[in-house]
């Protein structure tokens, strides 16, 4: 018997039978071209997620009024029936994997990426921005989400979705905060509902069973005012007399970080009450989503009834396997998402499309099937320098391709900077990292040397190949008095104590400065931070951007951006602030977090002298994040 019985069970969803209770989530990928139809690119993503397992795939959110109402500029259509096709071929790659398909209608209403020379719609009218649909309009629109769904049968998709949350139009028209209006479609809850049912009735007309019709509706918003839990199952009970087969509990309107998706702060099951919920009160299936990563957790959620289907998003991007993997008890192989939205959500808004910052090959899965890895034709003995993330990626991803490598790492533990990442608050999903590179490495038959003299060990052996993965070390400007100050990473570890009570002032704002100061905060201490740009944590994911500025706010920390160190003293630090006031903050401690520079210079000098073919992986070439050494270590890897 495999693992996880309940979760891994047929369900019976209207006419058709899934054949587990695992759905990926619709996620924007921005990989559709620009007219809104299916690329290659799109089809090879699914695909992979449907040969990992799951019983049933919601496509990303699809436009039913393409061009306008798109919520991104490269966003998925169904507007018209040149992109039949796409979805045809789509559908044909997805079926062999007994996975069904179904496509998210969507319209984001007052959020839409706006047209030259025209208004966005909504419930409401907002001089200059948006304009209130008429009741002509909300019938047009009822018959474009008709018409979208009738080409997505067309195409052999098994049904639809419509979008009803995360603060796009039907929301903005369920929910009492963005619709005030005075006619049947404003007011009560049930004439908030209407737009909604007059879409489902409009789309069960024209696609008549056993084409499955699925409802994502916010069941509560995160912003005050907005639709309660008790007013969201009101709404499930509503739609849930019409002709359809799910609800996909969600949440609506957001509320500062609070939204679609969850920051790592947020709790596993993060929104398994609005299931608990709207369960009991409804005769139709029930799907949930939220930080459900773990099998335990999937599970329980099928054996007590809190939902019939489990939507998983992130985790099937970071690992398109979860499914296949833990039915058939390997749940030990599976790459954890750790939610660090890098790449998935933050590169929404940049050209190129979704990426994950732990798998490599999300985006290309086109060109390279991390399952199968071609071998080199001529294996070579490697030597990769450094345990970070960056060597190790190298390190697993040369192994797969036939190479006989050696993980050289000169302190006596793997992962590099991971371990002191991982210790800021909310940060320690970063643990699960290394244990399962170091179980890929294992599997594959790597070898790894801990406290390595690298050189040495290289000089030993029979070398071909040398990638050289080690890191970066702290940069410590030229300032007066700086040798007064310790470095982030000694407070981080432990090295430098700073006390409860005490006052530091952290010199650098970046990402990691403002992590030391929440470090710092939850311990007790105080701290100021003292940034040359004009903007704090610059480049650090929006979401959690946004989480950890308010905390700094909130604390009352001193936040000095735009201003120039001049010296540190024994009293504290002495710098010139925007306006040109030179001002000094009074303090216990002085934190350097000037930024880092690549490390390992002289080794590489000492090699290439020695006659070795050695090649600079991660950081040691320059400056990256996870997302970026992960890729460096896979690209490098998969070269030699």
């Amino acid at each position: 018997m495999g693992a996880y019985q309940h979760l891994f069970s047929p369900f019976r969803l209207g006419s058709v039978t899934l054949k587990n209770r695992v759905v990926m989530s619709p996620m924007g990928t921005l990989f559709c071209e620009p007219d809104g139809s299916v690329s290659d690119q799109m089809v090879a993503y699914y695909q992979k997620r449907a040969a990992g397992g799951v019983g049933m795939i919601l496509l990303e959110y699809t436009s039913v009024d393409f061009p306008r109402g798109r919520g991104s500029v490269n966003q998925l259509s169904l507007s018209d029936d040149s992109v039949i096709p796409g979805f045809k071929k789509l559908a044909e790659c997805i079926r062999p994997y007994g996975a069904k398909v179904l496509a998210q209608l969507h319209h984001a209403g007052e959020r839409s990426v706006s047209l030259p020379g025209e208004l966005n719609v909504g419930p409401m009218d907002h001089p200059g921005k948006c304009r209130a649909l008429t009741k002509e309009d909300l019938a047009a629109l009822a018959a474009r989400y008709a018409e979208a769904a009738k080409r997505a049968k067309t195409a052999g998709l098994d049904g639809v979705e419509i979008h009803a949350g995360h603060g796009y139009l039907v929301n903005q028209f369920l929910s009492p905060l963005t619709n005030q209006r005075a006619d049947e479609y404003g007011g009560s809850t049930e004439n908030r509902a209407r737009f909604l049912i007059e879409i489902l009735r409009a789309v069960r007309a024209a696609c008549p069973r056993p084409f499955l019709l699925s409802v994502r509706l916010a069941v509560r918003d995160w912003a005050e005012g907005g639709i309660t839990v008790e007013e969201g199952v009101k709404l499930a009970g509503l739609i849930d007399q019409e002709d359809i087969d799910l609800i996909n509990c969600t949440s609506g309107l957001k509320s500062g970080y609070f939204g679609a998706v969850e920051t790592q702060d947020r709790p596993d099951g993060n929104r398994l009450d609005l299931a608990r919920a709207v369960r009991p009160q409804v005769k139709h299936a029930v799907a949930i989503v939220g930080k459900l990563r773990t099998g335990a957790m999937c599970d329980a959620v099928i054996a007590d009834g809190t939902a019939d289907l489990v939507l998983l998003g992130r985790p099937l991007i970071c690992d398109p396997e979860w499914p296949n993997k833990m039915r058939t008890g390997r749940e030990e192989e599976i790459r954890t998402c750790i939610n660090c939205m890098e790449g998935c959500y933050a590169a929404l808004g940049q050209k190129g499309g979704v990426r994950c910052a732990l798998n490599p090959t999300v985006g290309y899965e086109d060109r390279y099937d991390e399952n199968e890895l071609p071998l080199a034709r001529t294996p070579k003995a490697v030597a990769v320098v450094g345990g970070g993330v960056t060597g190790l990626q190298a390190a697993v991803t040369a192994a797969e391709r036939g190479h006989k490598v050696v993980l050289l790492e000169q302190s006596g533990q793997l992962g590099g900077q991971l371990n002191l990442a991982c210790l800021p608050p909310h940060k320690q999903d970063l643990n699960t990292i290394v244990p399962y590179y170091e179980r890929r490495l294992r599997s594959l038959g790597a070898e790894v040397v801990l406290n390595a003299d690298a050189l040495k060990e290289i000089e030993a052996r029979k070398i071909d190949k040398v990638i050289l993965a080690t890191g970066s070390t702290p940069f410590v400007p030229p300032i007066p008095g700086i040798e007064r100050a310790v470095g982030a990473w000694d407070v981080l570890s432990g090295k430098a104590a700073v006390a409860p009570g005490q006052k530091a002032v952290i010199i650098g704002g970046g990402n990691v400065g403002c992590e030391t100061a929440l470090f710092l905060l939850e311990r007790g201490a105080k701290a100021a931070i003292i940034e040359m740009l004009p903007t704090l944590s610059n480049g650090q994911e929006a979401t959690h951007r946004t989480r950890d500025l308010g905390i700094l706010k909130a604390s009352g920390s001193p936040l000095y951006t735009q201003a120039k160190v001049q010296e540190v003293t024994g009293e504290g630090v002495v710098f010139t602030d925007a306006e040109g006031v030179t001002r000094t903050e009074v303090c216990d401690v002085v934190i350097t977090c000037t930024g880092q520079r690549p490390a390992g210079g002289e080794l590489f000098d000492a090699l290439c002298a020695r006659g070795y073919d050695v090649v600079k992986a991660g950081d040691a070439l320059g400056m990256g994040n996870i997302r970026s050494n992960v890729r460096s270590g896979f690209l490098i890897g998969y070269g030699v």
